[in-house]
């Protein structure tokens, strides 16, 4: 069966430059890219605006029956926020996540960039609200009461200096495969070690 990853980045942050191509500054983007292309899988990674998850989720989930109509196997993969947004998708979908240093609970996490008024990838000007921050309490309370089992698979730098990686261990060792890496940073250190563990996902 062909196969698809769809790739969403972290707050306040871009995959794709004002000319829609791949950011070659971002070397998970580049690694994936590259590693997609050896093994012929498609590597969809859209800009996407955390200011609306409800829009954003439902994009992706159009994105989604997309390749699903065209005969893709689709895996989500995302980084921080993207990871977050990836096992929710994954609950929707009955689809395999791979999530990267993954928020865990955004409502929380995020209030620190209240304020926030400019993309730091892009440099376009926009607004961080409390709002924003509070619309993710009811999908983290759709996480939190779901009963089925999802597929997940979690990458973590034990150094992350934004989120706790101890904490996400904790939460997770007992209902995902966690891969820890010791150093590395919130940005993700360790993506051509954790290639192998990607490939056997995807093709399993």
């Amino acid at each position: 069966m062909k196969k698809a990853i769809i790739y969403l980045h972290g707050f306040n942050s871009a995959s794709l430059d004002l000319n829609g191509n791949l950011l070659q500054s971002k070397q998970k983007l580049v690694v994936m890219q590259a590693f997609c292309q050896q093994k012929n899988i498609v590597f969809f990674s859209p800009n996407v605006d955390y200011r609306d998850f409800r829009s954003l989720v439902e994009d992706i989930l159009f994105e989604w029956n997309q390749f699903l109509d065209q005969g893709y196997q689709v895996l989500f993969m995302g980084s921080s926020m993207g990871g977050f947004a990836s096992e929710y998708l994954a609950m929707k979908t009955g689809s395999k996540a791979i999530m990267i240093n993954p928020a865990i609970t955004p409502s929380e996490l995020l209030t620190q960039f209240i304020g926030v008024t400019e993309n730091s990838e892009l440099g376009l000007s926009y607004d961080w609200q409390q709002s924003h921050c509070e619309q993710y309490l009811l999908y983290q309370q759709h996480l939190e009461n779901n009963t089925q089992v999802i597929d997940r698979t979690i990458l973590l730098d034990m150094a992350d200096e934004l989120i706790d990686s101890q904490q996400t261990v904790l939460k997770y060792q007992s209902k995902a495969k966690l891969l820890t890496f010791e150093g590395g940073s919130h940005s993700f250190e360790h993506i051509k070690q954790a290639l192998p563990e990607i490939e056997q996902l995807i093709f399993d």
